[in-house]
């Protein structure tokens, strides 16, 4: 019976490391931070997704930075540096936490591979003319 408690101990012992292994990449990250802008006026709250543009040969891990009162940083609580490179990332914006959509904007752009600052300034949405309003 002494076989199966060691047997369990070191399948949780090798699974638990693989966890903590597999949870750092090892792969570097860096900060950003900035100004978030919708059409010049500060984004009240919301994120930004930061993702390696692939298809500018740029892989490396996720990157998040939290917006708020018209600035993000990827320090904020719930953020995690990018890798730096061609990048893509998507601007949303919200009137305040659970509150109206202000913003969804997708934007590139060619990051230094260290701490770094970037204003980010959202165009305004487009409004729909009267035309595509009655067509709908």
């Amino acid at each position: 019976m002494t076989r199966v408690p060691r047997a369990w101990a070191a399948l949780l012992f090798f699974s638990a490391g693989a966890l903590f292994m597999g949870c750092s990449s090892g792969e570097p990250r860096y900060d950003i931070s900035g100004a978030a802008k919708i059409d010049g006026e500060p984004i009240p709250f919301g994120e930004i997704i930061f993702t390696p543009d692939a298809g500018q040969q740029n892989s490396g891990p996720q990157g998040i930075a939290k917006i708020r009162d018209g600035t993000y940083d990827t320090r904020f609580p719930g953020g995690k540096g990018i890798a730096g490179g061609p990048t893509n990332f998507t601007v949303t914006g919200l009137t305040a936490p659970g509150g109206r959509v202000l913003c969804e904007h997708e934007m590139k752009a060619d990051f230094p591979r260290a701490d770094t600052t970037h204003d980010i300034n959202v165009p305004a949405p487009r409004k729909k003319s009267a035309k595509a309003a009655k067509e709908i």
